[in-house]
């Protein structure tokens, strides 16, 4: 029995074009129907909602699900308790804005997914890939006035590891709690104090080390990358996944299409972020730099037929609001993509990361999660980037939103 009928613009998610007038029936969880509307009969009675535009659920690849930015001010908001508290709030934020699904880098993920699970979180899906492994020093080492197993025992984003034992160690860990994939930092980055953006982090037998563990738990990782050698290590020893890719090469490109590896964009914080006035100058050089890079890795992923998915990188701050998640999508078409192409990304695209057949897509048999939109995003894909402009979301059947 169909349960709700929506009509609108179809954006499908594989498709190169739209179905003007397009169709999707939802029966349980389920999608019954999605095409153009004459092709199906509406049964007497059943609720109907009309919309500009109809796409799947947004996936965002890159989400660090930390809370910190409505923890409070007690204690300074340092207690993980109410940054988890937080994070709980945040997440109903991002579905507003029409994420249906995330993939988070962070201790908070395995405790939201879980509620999200129990149907006692008002949420997206979230895949929990828990703390960032790096090395001392390295991109996730902020406070270099610790110890580094202090550092360790009291932050709840990041761990960092040194030597073969110690990163297999930190693996078994985050899979311990319930992580989905592992998330490691190959590279230096822009907002660490100890290191450079081009610095490579991890010896290769260490690397090797961490995805030969990843995938005994069948399972892989995705590497934090803004230089390109570090870069062309972590896909040596076999990652699956390049966070940012700022400065690849073509060395890197080849090879990531030879592996059939993804590349996350976090394109809306590198080319917005340089056009900050107010950052410190040795802050300024780096971004600039980083802005500039990026468009030309996509412009070579984008030529070589490289799998592109839709990350933020957000951390719902001043500038990262959770509300303007889907600014993504126009930062994508900023560097260079078409807004189809954006729109995979952050669908189809994005769904492979999450190894889910069930979801970023409209078509019959997948889970119903539907993004209803005022607008035509293949004309202003803006229209996307702002919770307002969502009129209602889907997941899996049930409309929360």
């Amino acid at each position: 029995m169909i349960d709700i009928v929506l009509k609108g613009r179809l954006i499908d998610g594989v498709s190169d074009k739209a179905i003007e007038n397009g169709l999707v029936a939802i029966e349980g969880e389920r999608i019954a129907y999605a095409g153009e509307a004459s092709s199906f009969l509406v049964p007497e009675g059943t609720v109907v909602l009309t919309a500009d535009t109809l796409l799947p659920g947004f996936i965002d690849c890159h989400a660090h699900l930390s809370g910190e930015e409505n923890a409070g001010d007690f204690a300074d908001g340092v207690l993980f308790g109410d940054q988890l508290m937080g994070a709980a709030y945040q997440v109903g934020i991002l579905l507003d804005a029409g994420f249906t699904g995330i993939r988070d880098m962070s201790e908070a993920g395995f405790y939201l997914s879980r509620a999200q699970q129990r149907g006692i979180l008002r949420s997206p899906r979230i895949m929990p890939g828990g703390k960032v492994l790096s090395i001392t020093s390295g991109h996730v080492d902020m406070r270099p006035d610790m110890t580094k197993e202090a550092y360790n025992a009291s932050d709840h984003n990041t761990r960092m590891c040194d030597g073969v034992d110690d990163c297999v160690l930190a693996v078994r860990e985050q899979f311990r709690m319930g992580a989905q994939f592992i998330k490691i930092c190959a590279t230096g980055g822009v907002s660490s104090p100890t290191d450079r953006i081009d610095d490579v982090q991890f010896s290769p037998e260490e690397l090797r080390a961490i995805v030969q563990e990843a995938k005994r738990h069948h399972n892989y990782v995705a590497a934090h990358c803004t230089g390109n050698e570090g870069a062309y290590q972590a896909l040596l020893a076999g990652v699956e996944c390049i966070e940012h890719g700022v400065m690849l090469t073509q060395r890197e490109i080849d090879l990531m299409a030879e592996m059939d590896a993804t590349l996350v964009t976090t394109l809306a914080i590198a080319l917005g972020v340089a056009k900050i006035p107010t950052l410190p100058d040795w802050m300024k050089k780096k971004v600039e730099f980083v802005a500039e890079c990026n468009k030309k890795t996509i412009e070579m992923a984008r030529k070589a037929g490289i799998r592109i998915a839709l990350g933020t990188d957000f951390g719902n701050g001043e500038r990262t609001s959770y509300a303007k998640n889907g600014r993504e999508f126009a930062a994508m078409t900023e560097a260079g993509m078409t807004p189809m192409e954006a729109i995979k990304a952050g669908t189809s695209n994005a769904a492979h990361l999450l190894m889910s057949d069930e979801v970023g897509v409209l078509a019959k048999g997948k889970l119903a999660d539907v993004v209803l939109a005022n607008g035509n995003p293949l004309e202003d894909i803006t229209c996307i980037g702002d919770k307002e402009s969502i009129v209602a979301v889907f997941l899996g059947g049930k409309r929360v939103k």
